[in-house]
């Protein structure tokens, strides 16, 4: 006879890998504002926003939102989105308007020698 899954346990697999596909986006965010790509930037806040807010309304449609099972789902999802909506707040990071650009490369040429 074979076992029955577990239910948690497939949901739990799940919410892992959401949650690290999160992560890995808001890293990829990070990146982005720091070099000033605004509009890769708009795309990844609102899929960061939108998989941690799924993950937050799916914990709390099944229930799991505030069980000890489920805590550390809820955690990181919370965590990922309010690291975000601070970074977007606090418009960090962005890239340094102070820093001018040389005319002249920083390498030298054979020619230059």
């Amino acid at each position: 006879m074979a076992e029955k899954p577990q239910r948690y346990k497939i949901m739990e697999r799940y919410m892992t890998v959401a949650l690290c596909a999160d992560a890995v986006l808001f890293f990829f965010y990070l990146i982005a504002a720091g070099n000033g790509v605004i509009w890769l930037k708009v795309i990844l806040t609102l899929l960061c926003l939108g998989i941690s807010g799924l993950l937050l309304w799916f914990l709390y449609a099944t229930k799991e939102l505030l069980r000890q099972r489920s805590l550390w789902i809820t955690t990181g999802a919370a965590a990922i989105a309010v690291c975000l909506l601070f970074s977007l707040l606090l418009n960090f990071p962005s890239p340094n308007k102070y820093k001018q650009e040389d005319e002249k490369s920083s390498y030298v040429t054979i020619a230059q020698l």
